[in-house]
């Protein structure tokens, strides 16, 4: 175990306890045992309730220092302004809810006030969504965030500052980064307030920008770009919106909606390959392929899907399996690899692709 300055493997263990909690936040909250799990994955012990409790007012603290309450010291109540030296009261991250003999610890992110904190925020918001492709990472990040936090050896301006000077982004990223920041700032506090979204939706086989009203479930992220989810309110059923396509948005401040009983982003999306935008994406199936050495690399050290699956062949060649449905949405990406995968199964993914590649080769040779 990585032991830092002062704290100890305290970082990871705040880590994981925030996340436990993020993460359970849209099922209801993460319970006492829950949370002594997570100390437990670092920690290889139990601990007690009471330091649980010491860990979560850690936490709140962190994002709020004011979150407990705090009066002036005298020197500082100044009866001429008004100020009756009152104790100033901030808003906890995380909260406790009692139901019946249980209490339930929810992630409350949307009402811390510090600027900050906008990137941290927006970071756990998403965390739920993106865990499966990007855990180990975020982890990593949050690590960091809280260790030299809590250890004075910096603050968080400071960390991303020197990422910003290691890291450089590019190839397929939105052209307009800030206006997906904003809008996805928006979507999540329209989820977290109940509020529906007015679109104006560029639709891409004509050009023409739509009207749209959606009541949203959640963000996507998938092969890096953004999506919105949620129900359309005229065709009356989920569908998927890519945040690039999205001319305007605007919060219905006036509306309440009520998000589907059970439903789960995770849940939903966990098995697609894609962003399937019907209600039901049909039943799970294996797709099994066959990768050329060379290009087996990438799938060596990329995870395309959750289920991804790599068995080794002669020659350093690579049979990959997922287990997934909607899988007639993975013919564009199969067509971008070109000779290097081949379909083995099933049967109708391999001729649809044959038919694709068909028409491809139809269209250069009428050009011809």
């Amino acid at each position: 175990m990585t032991r830092y300055p002062r704290t100890g493997t305290q970082p990871e263990t705040l880590v994981n306890i925030l996340l436990t909690v993020v993460e359970k936040t849209t099922s209801g909250g993460a319970t006492l045992e829950d949370l002594q799990e997570a100390y437990k994955e670092i920690n290889d012990r139990h601990p007690s309730v009471r330091t649980i409790y010491r860990l979560i007012r850690r936490l709140n603290l962190f994002f709020d220092p004011l979150c407990y309450g705090e009066r002036p010291e005298p020197a500082e109540v100044k009866p001429d302004d008004g100020d009756t030296g009152e104790t100033v009261t901030g808003t906890k991250a995380i909260c406790g809810h009692r139901r019946g003999r249980k209490t339930y610890y929810t992630f409350h992110h949307g009402e811390l006030p510090s600027d900050k904190h906008d990137t941290t925020m927006l970071l756990l918001g998403i965390y739920p969504q993106l865990r499966g492709a990007m855990k180990s990472s975020i982890k990593m990040a949050m690590r960091s965030i809280f260790r030299n936090t809590l250890s004075g050896l910096s603050t968080f301006a400071g960390i991303l500052s020197e990422l910003e000077q290691m890291v450089h982004v590019t190839g397929a990223f939105p052209a307009d980064p800030a206006k997906s920041e904003a809008m996805i700032k928006e979507i999540l506090r329209a989820i977290r307030e109940k509020k529906r979204v007015r679109l104006g939706y560029l639709r891409t086989y004509d050009g023409a920008v739509t009207g749209r009203v959606v009541e949203p479930h959640g963000l996507l992220c998938r092969l890096n770009n953004w999506y919105l989810t949620g129900r359309c309110t005229k065709r009356r059923q989920r569908r998927v919106f890519l945040l690039l396509n999205i001319k305007e948005l605007a919060v219905l401040e006036d509306s309440i909606y009520r998000m589907p009983p059970g439903f789960s982003l995770k849940e939903a999306y966990r098995d697609v390959w894609g962003t399937w935008t019907e209600d039901e994406s049909g039943e799970l199936e294996t797709v099994r392929l066959k990768v050329k050495a060379g290009p087996a690399e990438r799938f060596r050290h990329n995870l395309f899907h959750e289920s991804q699956q790599c068995e080794e062949l002669p020659g350093e060649a690579l049979a990959v399996t997922y287990r997934l449905t909607a899988a007639q949405e993975m013919i564009s990406w199969l067509m971008s690899w070109g000779d290097a995968v081949e379909v083995l199964e099933p049967a109708w993914l391999r001729d649809e692709l044959i038919k694709n590649l068909q028409e491809t080769m139809r269209c250069y040779l009428r050009k011809g």
